[in-house]
């Protein structure tokens, strides 16, 4: 008979953890399953434990040389013979019922192409950090913009193979890429109950937050093309500064990094070409005297009334807007402030691509707050989560970092230009940084020149993969 369940585990050098995986799969409630062991190229001890499993019924072995996670996840997807199949990271480890629960929801839910529960967090040595509890589909959760855990999601075989497998173009991946090809052609579900051990050490992927969002700006790209090429989506990018509020204007020509700091707003606007037109709208002659000298921008007077502190910024977008000439064209702004300039351009253009994606009608810029916060309840401070072991997803803590505001042209109202429907882009903490005082200036200019120091390393990363 035929395994209703493939499980695959990969492992390049993940030897010291690759036992509990293995095992933890071997000692499921849940009994019919195969398990495909693909070792990746090890040169550690991988093989040796590997061999110890080799004579136990419904287990398949694959020594290859090294090919990268999602090569092998294809390899597994050919050879599987269950119904359903999930990858289990050599790092990772199930519950005992994992396989039990996870195949009910398929089971039982036809229209349910991928499933995934919550998980344990533990360290290197498996004790436990956190339960982290994801928002519940559909109640807590009606904007799937935030993905599914890569590893230990039950999938459809049928469903995966409909979408293409998985793709081999990206060598950092978390599931987002899957999570994409899904979330508008088949339903998913999520169980509220933790049954995977998620490890994080010193090699986890997500300790490589960095690569992680760039792999994901790319998929995004890649899945927005067709619907950019089949109907344009207009936006332009206004770039306000006053010269009456905040020493805007005084900081916008003030050179940062040997450059004015505007220059690296008006660059990254240019630079993305995901603009219809770009706005540079001040009161400030000298702003708009330096902009004039920029290729690829208007250069438009704002009226004092509209510069002065506290003084609403809706009126200058519509001012933008129509001084531009294509207001019939128009389908959504961003505001550019220019005291943001480590914004670059993809993060312009994954903002648009999230609005795209995921049909909202805003998106920001956010960094995620990590830290404990606490309340003072009148006998003490008090942490806000209520367990300082359970990490709820609906208690995350995202912090508007000023870098991008996108909004459908349809959302601006007389006050307020964010819709109901407010997506998000995440952004690193250093890059979430804006310049407020001599201090930031400093402080940018360091991280400036890191950023030069490490650029050929970088594109070493993206090279080598």
């Amino acid at each position: 008979m035929s395994p209703k369940v493939t499980v695959y585990i990969t492992s390049h050098n993940y030897g010291r953890f690759l036992e509990q995986a293995i095992e933890s799969v071997l000692h499921q409630k849940f009994t019919n399953w195969e398990l495909i062991i693909i070792d990746d190229g090890s040169i550690d001890d991988s093989r040796a434990v590997i061999k110890r499993f080799e004579a136990r019924p419904n287990v398949h072995i694959v020594f290859q040389e090294n090919r990268g996670l999602l090569v092998s996840s294809n390899i597994a997807l050919r050879l599987s013979k269950g119904q359903y199949i999930m990858r289990l990271d050599a790092d990772d480890y199930l519950d005992e019922n994992a396989l039990l629960v996870l195949s009910n929801i398929l089971d039982t839910h036809p229209e349910i192409g991928l499933v995934y529960p919550d998980y344990y967090l533990v360290d290197e040595r498996g004790e436990i950090l956190s339960v982290e509890r994801r928002n519940k589909l559909g109640k807590e959760m009606t904007l799937y913009d935030v993905p599914a855990h890569g590893a230990c999601t039950m999938i459809r075989k049928s469903c995966l193979m409909e979408v293409g497998g998985y793709s081999e173009d990206f060598t950092c991946q978390d599931g987002y890429d899957l999570w994409v090809k899904f979330v508008d052609r088949f339903g998913i579900y999520n169980v509220n109950v933790p049954l995977f051990y998620y490890r994080q050490h010193g090699k986890s992927l997500t300790k490589n937050a960095e690569r992680i969002l760039r792999t994901r700006r790319m998929i995004q790209r890649r899945h927005t093309a067709h619907k950019r090429k089949e109907r344009p989506f207009n936006v332009i990018g206004i770039i306000p500064v006053r010269s009456q509020s905040h020493e805007e204007a005084a900081y916008a020509l003030r050179p940062v990094g040997g450059r004015p700091l505007i220059d690296y707003t008006i660059d990254a606007a240019v630079s993305s070409e995901a603009f219809t037109q770009v706005v540079v709208v001040s009161d400030d002659a000298d702003v708009l005297a330096y902009a004039r000298k920029r290729q690829g921008l208007i250069a438009l007077e704002r009226p004092v009334e509209l510069a002065r502190p506290n003084t609403p910024i809706e009126p200058t977008i519509r001012l933008a807007i129509e001084s531009a000439g294509v207001k019939a064209q128009i389908e959504a702004f961003m505001l550019l402030y220019v005291n943001s300039p480590l914004r670059r351009e993809h993060h312009i253009n994954s903002a648009i691509d999230t609005m795209l994606l995921f049909d909202v009608d805003s998106v920001i810029s956010v960094y995620e707050d990590l830290a404990t916060h606490y309340q003072h309840v009148g006998s003490g401070l008090k942490p806000l989560m209520r367990r300082r072991r359970l990490r709820l997803e609906k208690e995350a803590l995202w912090v508007e970092n000023g870098a991008v505001y996108l909004s459908k042209l349809s959302h601006l109202k007389v006050s307020g230009y964010l819709g109901e429907r407010i997506g998000h882009i995440v952004m690193l903490k250093q890059e979430s940084l804006q310049i407020d005082s001599e201090e930031d200036v400093a402080l940018v200019e360091f991280l400036l020149s890191r950023q030069r120091s490490g650029e050929h390393v970088e594109h070493g990363v993206l090279i080598h993969g």
